[in-house]
């Protein structure tokens, strides 16, 4: 059975009861009120970063903050109105196929397989100037040109059907030049995990 409180005047509906109740407890209400709209909020701007990252923060406007977060930190950030960027620090393996012009005037595609990984110290200029996926930006935008460069030095059958040997000294000068990229880039490239083919993008797959 519901108890009615004593000083609750006889014959009153629900509604009147409910209202009764309200005034007799404006002060919880308020306080309960005020307090989950600050708890909420907080809460919401608690960030954990998960293993094998790193994270930068970036505003609303696209303003990227210096500091660095690890997975050791308790990151808090303003909600609706800052970020958190989390950027992989272990390795990434990235693959690029693209067809360049030759010597002679003859497109010749290119694959290179690689592995990259972004100094950590650097990782809030490389978000902002590649963006998260940055090996494939890096890729893309300045690895490019240097396979760009390289092809444009040799013909098509020098590149396709050349000694093994020609083949690894020009694999070798296009690997040394993109290490060189990716470092003024902070990115390191592995050379052991790199490999550069170059295909005749009309020839049979199956032969």
């Amino acid at each position: 059975l519901a108890v009615v409180p004593a000083d609750l005047p006889p014959r009153r509906g629900a509604m009147s009861l409910l209202v009764h109740l309200a005034k007799k407890n404006k002060n919880n209400i308020i306080f309960f009120t005020g307090a989950m709209s600050v708890l909420v909020p907080a809460l919401y701007s608690m960030k954990r970063i998960p293993g094998g990252h790193v994270a930068v923060k970036e505003d609303w406007t696209g303003n990227v903050y210096p500091d660095i977060y690890d997975t050791s930190e308790m990151v808090i950030c303003i909600p609706f109105y800052q970020r958190l960027v989390h950027m992989r620090t272990i390795p990434v393996r990235k693959r690029f196929i693209k067809e360049f012009e030759t010597k002679d005037g003859k497109q010749v595609e290119v694959r290179l397989l690689t592995r990259l990984q972004a100094k950590v110290h650097w990782m809030p200029e490389i978000y902002q100037g590649f963006g998260k996926d940055y090996g494939r930006s890096i890729l893309e935008r300045d690895c490019t040109v240097d396979i760009r460069q390289v092809v444009s030095q040799y013909d098509f059958a020098e590149l396709t059907r050349g000694s093994a040997e020609r083949i690894d000294e020009i694999t070798d000068d296009l690997k040394a030049r993109l290490m060189d990229t990716c470092h003024v880039n902070k990115v390191k490239m592995s050379v052991e995990d790199t490999t550069i083919v170059f295909v005749d993008p009309d020839a049979d797959p199956d032969e």
